[in-house]
């Protein structure tokens, strides 16, 4: 089997540097005030990595992308793991940088990164032991599932999809994708989404496509072919230091690949995505080692002593299932 690589974006908001940064571009030190993004740490970053060692000792490498910040218990000295600061992989004009979607379309610019990656955020865990192909199948083309969805766009970020949309349409037939694809897209294995699936089938173009939030697998020549193609994307992209209803985002090279039939069919369920104030249906899941991948993502819909309840309840989980210190620890 080819390398596979591991991408982990992560900062830490407490950082006073980091929030003179964040400052000068906002205008405020209050991150969390900013409804287009959200940068709170959640204090799980080493079961991350613990997960990693402990499900995953596979990997290749892991690549922990941050702006001029290195986590205090993480052992550098690790040669499977890389600290790459945002200054190695984005061009001087565009930094600082707070906008994920400038950063995302630069990964590709990691020195030494494997052709296949998987991307993942600092919300994003394993949660049970799994396997290369569960990520690429035999001949490195990325395992995902093809659903569609429909946008119901509430802030900025929403403005990506339409954006990511506007090419995708263009570059592809709709009826030709369902011609070509239409046991992938109703089959048993995408569960639930075979219904909307069939409701989504009258209309003739794409209006979006069903996002797992859970670690994605890229191919890096796929992601630089798609961008000598499309330039219009980084152009309208990377000057944003915040998000901008003008992004596109990485996701659209996901998309990209399904549409070209450049992927290996999964399970629509290999993971699963849970919003914070939802925090103990998650630490069922964690303790049952239900799901192999989970997203845990943060929400604005919760007080500060909610965030705390919860961020304190998932980090004891993690310690039952993952209470040894891991080798990417001092």
């Amino acid at each position: 089997m080819f390398p596979i690589d591991f991408v982990i974006t992560w900062v830490d908001q407490n950082d006073q540097k980091w929030l003179e940064k964040y400052a000068s571009v906002a205008g405020t030190q209050d991150p969390n005030g900013d409804e287009q993004a959200r940068y709170r740490d959640y204090g799980t970053l080493k079961f991350l990595f613990r997960s990693i060692e402990v499900y995953a000792p596979w990997v290749n490498h892991v690549f922990l992308v941050t702006d001029e910040q290195v986590p205090a218990w993480l052992k550098t000295e690790n040669e499977k793991v890389t600290v790459i600061d945002h200054k190695q992989i984005i061009p001087a004009r565009y930094l600082p940088t707070f906008n994920s979607n400038v950063i995302d379309f630069h990964l590709v610019n990691i020195p030494g990164l494997a052709e296949h990656f998987v991307y993942f955020n600092d919300d994003m865990f394993l949660n049970r032991a799994v396997e290369p192909t569960d990520f690429f199948d035999s001949e490195g083309h990325p395992r995902d599932f093809l659903s569609f969805n429909a946008i119901m766009p509430n802030n900025v970020f929403e403005h990506t999809y339409v954006n990511n949309l506007a090419i995708l349409n263009n570059a592809f037939s709709k009826k030709k994708t369902l011609a070509e694809q239409f046991f992938k897209i109703f089959n048993p294995k995408n569960g639930k989404w075979n219904l909307i699936n069939l409701c989504l089938l009258p209309f003739p173009m794409f209006t979006r496509f069903v996002d797992p939030h859970t670690p994605v697998s890229y191919c890096q020549s796929r992601i630089r072919g798609g961008l000598a193609q499309f330039p219009e994307m980084l152009a309208s992209t990377c000057p944003n230091q915040t998000r901008a209803t003008s992004d596109f985002s990485l996701w659209f090279f996901r998309y990209f690949d399904l549409l070209s039939g450049y992927y290996s069919h999964r399970r629509a369920d290999f993971g699963k995505a849970y919003q914070l104030q939802n925090w103990t249906d998650a630490v069922r899941d964690i303790l049952k080692s239900k799901h192999r991948v989970l997203n845990i993502n943060d929400s604005d819909k919760m007080s500060d002593h909610e965030y705390e309840e919860a961020t304190a309840g998932l980090r004891q989980a993690f310690s039952i299932e993952l209470g040894s210190k891991s080798s990417f620890e001092k």
